[in-house]
This record gives structure tokens, sequence and C-alpha cells, in this order.
């Protein structure tokens, strides 16, 4: 039987048993303590995130609204074009030289000015008409050839008098072989037939020399004639050297423009001595104009007769339009090009030969929808643009917003991007102050 004294013990002790952990409870409580920490904490961020999320778009509607010009996108027509360096030529053009020995006296036109047909450019004074100049060349020039006519027609003579020497030995020798096979036919040593041979040798021999001695009769002749005009040229340009020598008066000469064009050059001042040689002025035609455009090899296959080629100045401005009449059946080993060539009416006259131009040329084009490249701005290489659209699509005076939408973009057609994907016609883009909005802000429209 126990005692009350072992029995409160007993009791003490498993009161203390019961208030200290066994060790397989601890092991779990390290366990799921941190586990509980990490899910509370996670838990108290996430609402911290989206309090800090939802708090931007109260701002944002509180925010002044933007002021912003937009563009609708619009259908139009996109073309396929390539743009070359082109070289415009003239159809006509034509260096005038001065036809006189002188002086430069005036100038009446400018590089550059517009003239008509027969306007006067310039003005030469000489001392000697142009007339007498000429003559007297004309008579030198008469002189020298017949000089030489007449060095080859007596080389000839020579030639065809030393030839009848020849033929006079030959035919004594004929006469002698014949008088001597006759002297043996005679007498029975050979035959007749033999004697004949020799008989036609020595006749066609004198025949030779008939023949040479009519030829040596007409180089005679023509040498005698080629005298006779190497004597009266002689003459002629002693009287034209002594007209010369008379004083006379100053003559005026005036060089004319031959047709209506451009003065594109001109190559004397005034005080300036020129010769019949002497280039004087260039007047070229402008109207139309030959463009000439080297196009890369790659794109020869695609070149036709008629295409249509868009002329483009310095300041990028379409100043005309012309087609292809030539396409080079050769290519430019050296540039790799084939050389085409279109006509440009160039009715305002605008260009000049000479000058260089872009030649964009239209390969085909189809529809599609545009949009300003000023809309565009990029972020990681990926095209965007902002559209406006209503906060609230259900409410009629919603706020107008900005929002980002991310686009597939072609061509550049006169500044302006080709869509391809990412916006529906009609739709408004932003095309000012991409720099100080973001997605999702108010803004109102400049009218």
């Amino acid at each position: 039987m126990k005692s009350p004294d072992s029995e409160t013990e007993i009791q003490q002790n498993n009161s203390q048993n019961a208030t200290q952990p066994t060790p397989w409870r601890q092991r779990l409580l390290l366990i799921l303590l941190p586990i509980a920490l990490t899910v509370g904490g996670v838990t108290i961020l996430w609402h911290l995130l989206a309090r800090q999320n939802n708090s931007p778009s109260s701002t944002t509607v509180q925010q002044p609204p933007v002021s912003v010009k937009v563009a609708e996108v619009q259908p139009g027509n996109i073309k396929e074009t390539s743009e070359f360096i082109a070289t415009l030529q003239s159809l006509r053009s034509i260096s005038l030289q001065a036809n006189t020995q002188g002086k430069v006296s005036q100038i009446f036109v400018k590089q550059g000015s517009q003239v008509k047909a027969q306007t006067p450019l310039l003005q030469i004074n000489y001392n000697n008409p142009p007339r007498n100049i000429s003559s007297n060349n004309s008579n030198t020039a008469i002189a020298q050839t017949t000089q030489l006519q007449l060095q080859n027609a007596r080389t000839r003579l020579q030639e065809l008098e030393a030839q009848r020497l020849s033929s006079l030995q030959n035919i004594t020798l004929k006469q002698e072989k014949y008088e001597q096979y006759a002297n043996l036919a005679a007498q029975g040593a050979i035959s007749r037939q033999t004697k004949d041979e020799y008989a036609q040798q020595l006749e066609l021999a004198k025949t030779n020399f008939n023949k040479l001695e009519a030829n040596i009769q007409l180089q005679q002749t023509t040498v005698s004639k080629l005298e006779q005009t190497l004597q009266q040229a002689q003459i002629n340009t002693v009287k034209n050297i002594e007209k010369l020598k008379i004083p006379q008066q100053i003559q005026q000469y005036k060089i004319n423009a031959p047709f209506q064009g451009t003065v594109a050059n001109i190559s004397v001042k005034i005080g300036d001595l020129v010769n019949p040689s002497t280039r004087v002025a260039t007047v070229t035609q402008n109207q139309p104009l030959e463009v000439d455009i080297p196009v890369s090899l790659d794109k020869k296959s695609q070149l036709r007769k008629g295409m249509p080629v868009e002329l483009i100045n310095a300041k990028g401005e379409n100043i005309g339009t012309g087609k292809i009449f030539f396409i080079s059946p050769q290519v430019n080993n050296n540039t790799k090009t084939v050389l085409v060539k279109a006509l440009f009416e160039n009715t305002k006259g605008k260009m000049q030969a000479g000058q260089f131009a872009r030649a964009r040329i239209n390969w085909n084009q189809h529809s599609g929808f545009l949009i300003p490249t000023e809309a565009v701005f990029r972020i990681a290489g990926e095209a965007f643009v902002y559209v406006v659209e209503k906060l609230n699509s259900t409410t009629v005076n919603s706020p107008l917003v900005a929002k980002q939408k991310q686009v597939k973009l072609g061509k550049i057609v006169n500044n302006k991007y080709e869509v391809i994907e990412g916006l529906q016609p009609g739709e408004k883009v932003i095309v000012s102050k991409l720099l100080n909005i973001k997605s999702g802000d108010i803004v109102i429209i400049q009218q």
C-alpha cells in the first residue's frame, strides 16, 4: 500500500513530464516554424505589391492630361521602289567655234542664259574678211595637194620610161631570134611551126611596147596638167597674200545660237584673241533631258521599257517623272550595273544637263495601311506606337488614354511606314511628345 507522500511525488513527476516536449516534437516544431514564417512573409509582401501596383492607376488618372498630336491609320498605295544616282544628259548640244581670226569685242549673254534660235551670243572684230583668209587657206591647201600629186606623177613617169627601155631591148632580142629561125626554116633545118612561134613572140613584144608608149604619153599629159594647176595655185596664193596686206576697215562677226536652249558655257572673255578653231561657247537643249541610270545587276531581270521613273532632287522633292526607253544589252563589268535611259520632259526647266539626281524606279505597287514615321519608337529593336483609346469604352465622355502597341512595319513611303501587323484602319496614333508619355496616361488631342 503506497503512502500519500509517494503518490504526491508521482503526480508531480507526471506533471513535469507532461510540460516538457518530447524530442520528436521539438524537431517537428523547428521544421514548421520557418515554413510558417515564409508563408506569412510572402503573403504580406504580395499585399504590399498589390497595393503598390494599384496606386499608379489612381495616380495616372489624377495626373493632368498631356496634349498630343495624332494621325489616323490611313490606306494607301505601297510602292516597291529602288533609287539610283542618275546623270542628266542633253539630247542636243553644240560647241561653237569662232570661224575667224580676231578679237572678242562683246559678249551678249551669260552662262545659264536661256536663248532662242539666232540670238547673238558674242561678237568678234577682225581686220580682214574671213572669205579672204578662207580663200588663201584654200589655195595653199590646193598647192600642197597638187605638189604631192605632181611628185607622184613624175615618179610614175620615170618608172614607165625605164620600162620602155627594157621593152625596146626585149623587141630587139625577139627580132634577132625570129630572123635566125626564119633562115633555118627557109633552109629546111627546122619546121615552119617553130618559126611561127617566134613570130608570135615578136608580135606580142611589139604590142606591149605600143601599150607602154600610150601610158607614157598619158602620164606626160597628167604631169603637164598638174604643173599648170600648181602654178595657178601658187599665183593665187601670192595674189591673196598681197590682198591681205592692204589695210581694211575693222569688220564685225557675230556668233548666234543655232537653236533654242541654254548657254552651258562661255569659253572666252572680252579682249581674247581667237582663231577659226577656237571654241567660244556651248549651247545645249534642256527640254527634254535624257536620264542615264546605272541599275544594279540584280535588278536587270525586272527592267522593262515604259517603266515609270521618278526624279528626286537634293531636297528629296519629286521634280518630275519619265519612262524608260532604252535598256543596254551590255553589263558594265567594273560597276556590275546595266545602263538604263529614261526621257524627262523638264517642262519647268528645274534641271540642267550635267547635273545629278536620284532616280526612283517603281517596280510594282499594292494597297496597304500607312502611319507617319514620327509615330514609331523602338524598344530593344522592336517597333511600338501609342494608340489613343477611351479609358472607359462604355462612357460617352470618357477620358482618352495612351495605349502602347507593338507593330510590325514594312517599307517607308514618303515619310510614312507601311503597317503590316498591329493596327487597324481608323485608329489614331500619337505623333508628338512620345518621350513625355507612357501607356495609361490621360491625353487630350490638339485640334
